[in-house]
């Protein structure tokens, strides 16, 4: 989610993050970069809420060229790919796309319009024929099917419920062996709920918090398996080892937005940071 919507809403208390790294280096300056996905090809792919230009950065050349433009959305949000060189995105709100870097040039087109969605901004990749969408308006997360467009409610949790004056509540989440992981961004709060590996719906147990003093927007997986999840108003990205939960920060990004790792053997080490100015590198212990 963007900045500016924070600075409206306020800064949010939080906990006092030491820094382990230094600060990050800008790759590219883009306005209001709200969420990453880097392909095979170690192109970086940035979304922003208020255009449909999906952007393609060179973090080598340190350039950045519109990769296309999603006919029919009025903005683009979460990112994730399910397909070699396919990914979903979400569009407008209400919307999720399919971008086809496999033809040339790229395609888009619409997978579904969810109707009832408030708002959806998170997107995790569930398998190779499904995401899972979260509803920030609703508190909700839907899976949907990328192929047929059948979608429905998996989760919805108090946890992940909307707070305070921006109606606003889960906003990143990730998905991996059987675990969501979702942060709520008004409630400062990032949880993990267990659920089932073929419906996505939870087995049971109640999410767990791993904190609920810090604001959280979207998040990565790093190679280790180590989580990072930008923190928005607090301008940085912080690093959490899934089996402590508690976080450090890595670097300083000013409004961080995102994030995602490269993927050639040069920047497998790198992870890369959406922010309110641009795209910023930040080479992490793995």
């Amino acid at each position: 989610m963007v900045l500016l919507v924070f600075l409206l809403a306020g800064l949010a208390h939080g906990a006092a993050l030491t820094p382990r790294q230094g600060a990050a280096t800008q790759v590219v300056r883009l306005s209001s970069v709200e969420n990453l996905a880097v392909r095979s090809n170690g192109q970086i792919l940035a979304t922003n809420m208020n255009a449909a230009t999906l952007y393609a950065i060179d973090p080598v050349a340190k350039t950045s060229t519109t990769a296309l433009t999603v006919t029919g959305a009025s903005g683009l949000s979460g990112i994730g790919e399910y397909a070699p060189d396919v990914f979903a995105v979400i569009g407008g709100g209400k919307a999720v796309y399919k971008v086809d870097f496999t033809t040339t040039p790229p395609r888009s087109s619409l997978i579904k319009t969810i109707a009832e969605a408030s708002n959806l901004n998170g997107l995790a990749v569930f398998d190779n024929s499904s995401v899972l969408v979260a509803d920030a308006g609703k508190g909700v997360v839907y899976k949907l099917d990328v192929t047929t467009g059948a979608y429905a409610v998996a989760l919805q949790d108090p946890t992940m419920a909307p707070s305070g004056g921006i109606p606003f509540g889960i906003d990143g989440i990730k998905y991996r062996a059987g675990t969501l992981w979702y942060t709520n961004i008004f409630k400062n709060s990032f949880y993990k709920v267990a659920v089932d590996p073929a419906t996505a719906k939870p087995t049971g147990s109640p999410p767990t918090a791993l904190w609920t003093n810090l604001m959280g927007d979207d998040l990565c997986f790093g190679p280790s398996g180590k989580i990072y999840v930008a923190t928005n108003s607090r301008n940085s990205l912080v690093e959490v080892d899934p089996a402590v939960g508690k976080p450090s920060s890595v670097g300083t990004v000013t409004g961080s937005t995102s994030c995602a790792f490269g993927r050639t053997e040069k920047d497998a080490d790198v992870v890369y940071v959406g922010g309110s100015q641009g795209v910023f590198a930040i080479t992490v212990k793995v």
